[in-house]
């Protein structure tokens, strides 16, 4: 009974701010206006009507970049400022810990790394996520495993169709670049989706856990993001003074500013209308 007294104390102010700011989670209206743009300009006008107004000072590509990479670093900061040195721990490992892993896996490819040395960069990383977890109440670790669980998922299922639909590789070959680690689908479950020769063989064999079926790669994109958008709106309802709501809101931040980040750059390019669309939705 003590520590759920004192959770509405702790959670309870931040937890209110990220309801607020969830509601000003960018809807399909904004996205529809951006696919009609003809220059950063409309990009630009449409942020300024936004949350990102603020810190958005001019119509440039670069301004635009910094100013959401800015802004989604204060959220962070404000977000994460009142949490013990154990409760950040597991944010900072995956907001920041997972992008020096995929800058590592890259200097790994360009020096020619092995798949041992990649497998032993993804079980690394698991293993500090597994020991941040397991110290945790089992509330917010609960809820936090469900999160990174359906995040590894997609990552291992993007893994399979890549390596698999894309470049050919047998199934022995893919599996030692999957992470240990999911929410819906097992190693064994990966390395039979490895065996399937189409896309929509994929689908046929995941589908039901992800949630609809695909037939082509934007489609799989949009069900992967639906699958895990699920997944991060779950931990919204029931006990409202979470941990997880947090983490939910910063990873759907996260999410919402590489769309608006694929939409400058689509329409930086001036790539077709149709094609800037396939780039956002995805995870």
């Amino acid at each position: 009974m003590g520590m759920l007294m004192l959770k509405p104390v702790k959670y309870g102010y931040i937890n209110a701010k990220c309801r607020t700011l969830k509601s000003d989670l960018l809807d399909r209206g904004f996205y529809e206006k951006a696919l009609q743009a003809e220059g950063l300009g409309d990009i630009y006008a449409l942020l300024k009507r936004s949350r990102y107004a603020e810190y958005i000072p001019d119509a440039e590509k670069e301004s635009m970049e910094r100013g959401l990479e800015a802004s989604f670093e204060e959220l962070y900061k404000k977000s994460t400022s009142m949490l013990g040195k154990r409760e950040r721990e597991i944010f900072d490992l995956f907001f920041f810990e997972r992008e020096r892993l995929a800058k590592r896996k890259l200097e790994l490819g360009r020096a020619g790394g092995s798949r041992s040395e990649y497998r032993a960069a993804d079980l690394e990383y698991i293993e500090k996520i597994e020991r941040t977890l397991y110290g945790m109440e089992r509330g917010p670790r609960r809820d936090l495993s469900k999160i990174l669980g359906s995040y590894f998922d997609i990552l291992n299922l993007y893994t399979v169709v890549r390596l698999r639909i894309l470049y050919g590789l047998e199934p022995e070959e893919i599996v030692p670049f999957l992470a240990p680690y999911g929410l819906s689908f097992d190693m064994a479950a990966l390395a039979e989706a490895a065996g399937m020769s189409t896309i929509g063989e994929i689908s046929d064999l995941v589908h039901e856990k992800v949630g609809r079926p695909f037939s082509g790669y934007h489609e799989f994109r949009q069900a992967l993001a639906q699958y895990h958008m699920k997944t991060l709106r779950g931990v919204w309802y029931g006990y409202p003074f979470k941990l997880s709501i947090i983490f939910s809101l910063l990873r759907m931040k996260e999410m919402e500013i590489r769309d608006i980040r694929s939409l400058i750059e689509g329409v930086h390019y001036r790539l077709p209308r149709e094609e800037i669309e396939k780039m956002i939705g995805g995870v």
